[in-house]
C-alpha cells in the first residue's frame, strides 16, 4: 500500500471514528476481564496509546464483534476482530494505528 493510500485511509479511520463518537452513546460499561480493569471511559473510541500500551476500543451500544486492520510498525498489517470494549493490541512501539475495516466479524 503507498504512503498517500495508507494516508488516505487513516484519514478516513479518523472520520468515521468521530462520525462514530458523535452518533454512538455509550453507557456506563462494566470492564471484561481481558482489558485487565480499564473502564470504557478512560480510552477514547479507536485506536490509541497509554502506558506504553496500544489499544482499541469498540464503542458499541449493540455488541457488535468488528474487523479491524492494524497497522505494525516493522511487520505485515494484520486484520483481527475487536469484541466490544477495550481491546489491548499489545507494546505501543509495535503499532502505528487500528482502524475498522467496515466488516462485521462472526458472533462467537
Amino acid at each position: 500500500m503507498s504512503t498517500t493510500a495508507r494516508r488516505r485511509t487513516r484519514w478516513s479511520a479518523l472520520a468515521g471514528a468521530v462520525v462514530l463518537t458523535l452518533t454512538t452513546t455509550v453507557g456506563v460499561a462494566t470492564a471484561s476481564a481481558r482489558t485487565g480493569g480499564v473502564q470504557l471511559a478512560d480510552k477514547p473510541c479507536g485506536y490509541s496509546e497509554s502506558d506504553r500500551r496500544a489499544w482499541y476500543n469498540h464503542c458499541t451500544t449493540d455488541g457488535s464483534r468488528i474487523q479491524i486492520r492494524v497497522d505494525v510498525v516493522h511487520g505485515p498489517d494484520f486484520n483481527t476482530c475487536a469484541e466490544p470494549g477495550v481491546n489491548t493490541l499489545g507494546w505501543a512501539f509495535k503499532y502505528r494505528n487500528a482502524w475498522y475495516t467496515g466488516k462485521l466479524c462472526r458472533p462467537l
